[in-house]
């Protein structure tokens, strides 16, 4: 499943752990237009909202959300662009961004 694959990498990647320095976390809206951008036709809009607020609720920090929303290839980022705290918490983003794009029936 790519797009799984696709996510949960994201998910592994992130900002590194300069104490919080930058500060605003991205909106729902601005998460959600990077992962359209980055799938293409391969989630629906009720996917990438969903994808979207996970990410935003989820424990990764401000800075490792910004990296996702700035990349311009969210594949190129790498599991050591983030913080020890960043990479526990991307662990926990697995099932649910899985719940996410598992249709509903």
């Amino acid at each position: 499943m790519s797009v799984t694959a696709l996510f949960s990498a994201t998910a592994c990647g992130g900002g590194g752990d300069e104490g919080g320095s930058g500060g605003d976390r991205p909106s729902v809206e601005d998460i959600e237009s990077q992962i359209a951008k980055s799938s293409g036709d391969q989630v629906t809009e009720d996917q990438s909202e969903c994808l979207a607020k996970t990410y935003y609720e989820s424990d990764l920090s401000d800075e490792a959300v910004r990296l996702l929303v700035e990349a311009e290839d969210v594949a190129k980022i790498s599991p050591e662009d983030l913080s020890k705290a960043d990479q526990l918490a991307s662990k926990e983003l697995y099932d649910p961004l899985v719940k996410c794009l598992t249709p509903a029936e």
